[in-house]
């Protein structure tokens, strides 16, 4: 397989930080990553490093770039300033704008709440302790959880007295699932 070099998309990534091509893969930011130690094959070195070549294939064939946590561990450690988890997250955008992420990839990464309409009660509790406000509640009488505002957080997962709404483990959770590093 042969990966194709094109910068030509990056323009179209919103919010991507001034300095991210400043990246010089110094690993500072892998080292610190709690997803890295849990998940072998992520490294925000490695997405970092996928944007400034413009590997957009390699970037959104797969839901890797769900796994981050967004806990920002990686800004402060950054030598040149490159904020990968700001990088991470406008590429998250990028995908959700243009067609290259859906509904199911967040889901099935454990970054998207998922309500089964047909357990809904639509006792807004959901909407109610969302401290981002991702439920709604649709016409046809059951909540919504817009993937955009979602923090997969749990809060609603834990709330919801119809248990109508489900999060699968997050990556960084994996080594609970499993008992060890995978």
């Amino acid at each position: 397989m042969k990966l194709e070099l094109s910068r030509e998309w990056i323009p179209e990534v919103e919010g991507l930080p001034e300095t991210y091509s400043q990246c010089f893969r110094c690993g500072a930011c892998s080292g610190i990553c709690p997803v890295k130690k849990v998940r072998r094959d992520f490294d925000p070195r490695v997405i970092v490093h996928a944007t400034v070549l413009g590997l957009r294939e390699k970037l959104f064939a797969t839901p890797i770039l769900w796994h981050c946590s967004q806990c920002q561990s990686c800004v402060p450690v950054c030598p040149m300033e490159v904020k990968p988890a700001e990088v991470i997250r406008a590429l998250r955008e990028y995908a959700l704008r243009s067609g290259l992420a859906d509904e199911d990839t967040l889901f099935e990464a454990g970054r998207l709440a998922r309500v089964n309409p047909g357990k809904c009660i639509v006792c807004l509790t959901c909407v109610r302790v969302c401290p981002f406000g991702a439920p709604s509640i649709r016409e046809e009488g059951y909540a919504v959880i817009d993937p955009a505002k979602c923090h997969a957080c749990g809060i609603c997962v834990r709330e919801c007295p119809a248990r109508a709404i489900e999060l699968q483990p997050a990556a960084e959770f994996e080594i609970l699932r499993y008992g060890g590093v995978s």
